[in-house]
């Protein structure tokens, strides 16, 4: 390896104290990250390169956008289902969107839809024909957050919407994540009659707090599953075998996986480098499953990590090339 210049010395000195700087006060910090290497005359191999990762823009809906249209080269969308809604250009997007996997990190959730028994209905049809003035925990609005999008969508699909459930004097309870302490302390005082939202995996989250207290999972129906799927959603069952307070499994829509995304003229040795730093570094870097990081994983689809877009060609090389695929 060449010798670094003092250029480099400063940059790699900036990047190693931001990395210790946000992990030891990650709290208190914010996480949207904006960060744009751009090359200069001296190092003409690698183009520059412009990374987002969450805020109002790429921590949304609007990401697949950034990256389609090269304002963006590399980001983070949870979950994989908004890349393929974004890939075919359905729901959202309005058109195709060029975009191509780096990788597909694990992270199993659902969508769940959840009401109170005491309502005694059994679909979400129930509720538009009794007019139910529902008090609903739900996402946060204001910004095109995936989770909110992919709710309403649901409920669109019903002849629901939350405007029309506040008209019929019902409230909405907007929370920042799914796990926020108002959430929970609104299940366990039952000031709320239904919980609209994914983050289910932990074992003492918020669906299980829910079913613990009165609460049941309400099945979306065959043919509303079939539209979802047709703009990009993938059918899954919240299983009982996971939930010990849920008595059957639960038919809804998947909402797994965080693809690395990037567009399909992201240079296929930049693709590589970026496979092979993943690698290098898989021990430092956090992902939500409750194993270790595995490189095998990243690069096939799989139910924690589903992908239904194309991997970059560089990728694939890297993966071949270490003999992950």
């Amino acid at each position: 390896m060449a010798r670094m210049n003092f250029r480099m010395m400063r940059t790699k000195m900036a990047l190693e104290v931001l990395t210790e700087l946000f992990t030891g006060h990650m709290f208190e910090l914010g996480n949207a990250l904006s960060l744009t290497l751009k090359t200069g005359s001296e190092e003409p191999e690698l183009p520059s390169l412009s990374i987002g990762i969450n805020g109002d823009v790429m921590g949304g809906m609007k990401a697949p956008i950034e990256i389609g249209k090269k304002r963006v080269d590399i980001a983070y969308v949870n979950p994989s289902p908004i890349v393929t809604m974004a890939y075919m250009g359905k729901g959202f997007y309005k058109e195709k969107l060029p975009l191509r996997a780096l990788a597909s990190f694990p992270s199993w959730d659902r969508i769940a839809i959840v009401v109170s028994r005491d309502l005694k209905i059994k679909s979400l049809f129930d509720i538009v024909n009794k007019r139910i003035p529902l008090r609903i925990s739900t996402r946060a609005s204001g910004v095109h957050n995936t989770t909110y999008y992919t709710v309403s969508k649901i409920l669109s699909l019903y002849g629901l919407s939350f405007a029309k459930i506040e008209r019929w004097g019902g409230m909405i309870e907007e929370c920042p994540h799914p796990g926020s302490p108002r959430r929970g302390e609104s299940i366990e005082k039952r000031e709320v009659d239904a919980v609209f939202d994914e983050g289910i995996r932990r074992k003492d989250g918020w669906l299980s707090k829910a079913l613990e207290n009165g609460y049941e999972v309400l099945n979306l129906e065959p043919k509303i599953i079939r539209t979802l799927a047709r703009i990009g959603y993938q059918p899954a069952m919240i299983p009982k075998s996971r939930f010990k307070n849920l008595k059957d499994d639960a038919t809804t829509i998947d909402f797994s996986g965080w693809p690395l995304i990037t567009h399909r003229w992201l240079g296929e040795n930049i693709a590589y480098a970026i496979c092979e730093a993943i690698d290098a570094r898989q021990s430092a870097i956090p992902v939500d499953d409750d194993l270790p990081l595995n490189m095998k994983s990243l690069c096939r689809d799989s139910e924690n990590g589903p992908i239904k877009i194309p991997f970059h060609p560089g990728a694939i090389r890297y993966y071949k090339d270490k003999g992950y695929l």
